[in-house]
């Protein structure tokens, strides 16, 4: 606990983020130590930069997961467009093709205020020789740029994660907090890879920028 104090501190967290994490580790239920988490992190923010509040924020989140597990999110999945018809309009063919994923896009807002929370859309492909269900390996990213700067940040939620979904076309969808003391002028761009039988990942990324 104390290492972990004095990592957000070094990182411009400043006090009020290592007490606010401090209450959020043996808060009662998961909603009161995430948002107990999220006020330290918005009172040390004043301490430093964009990068350095924003990494102090989503690390905060991110060690109330690992603390807890069971409090990790699950993405949404869902199906919107079926094998026959992707095939038809990708032009697949199962024996050139074999396995094959690609991200289309990626929606979400391009704007967002501080305090809100976006829902990320991502929309993918998975295609298999045999029309079968697929086993996709999901990586997602997210990065702060402040001044052309870019920062590596903790995913609120889980970075690495393998699913079945229905072969064709589906949505997953996570969400991203944003900071209530969230600089104006502050982006996070949200990276989303998906990847099958070893395949090299299909990649798409999308930024929103605070008011």
């Amino acid at each position: 606990m104390v290492q972990e104090q004095t990592i957000l501190t070094a990182k411009g967290a400043g006090l009020g983020v290592v007490a606010g994490l401090g209450a959020a580790l043996f808060g009662k239920n998961k909603d009161d130590s995430i948002k107990k988490a999220a006020i330290g992190a918005a009172v040390g923010g004043a301490v430093g930069a964009a990068a350095g509040f924003a990494t102090a924020y989503y690390t905060a989140i991110d060690t109330c997961y690992k603390k807890n597990p069971s409090w990790i999110p699950e993405s949404k999945i869902e199906r919107t467009k079926d094998y026959a018809r992707v095939k038809k309009e990708i032009r697949y063919d199962p024996k050139r093709d074999g396995a094959k994923t690609l991200v289309s896009k990626i929606d979400m807002p391009a704007t967002a205020k501080a305090g809100d929370k976006i829902d990320m859309a991502s929309r993918f492909i998975a295609m298999t020789p045999d029309g079968s269900e697929a086993n996709v390996a999901f990586e997602r990213k997210l990065t702060v740029i402040e001044d052309g700067k870019e920062t590596l940040l903790p995913f609120p939620g889980k970075v690495k994660e393998d699913r079945t979904v229905e072969p064709g076309e589906n949505m997953e969808t996570s969400r991203l907090p944003i900071p209530a003391e969230a600089k104006s002028g502050t982006q996070y761009r949200y990276e989303f890879a998906v990847s099958m039988a070893g395949k090299p990942a299909s990649v798409a990324a999308q930024t929103v920028t605070v008011q």
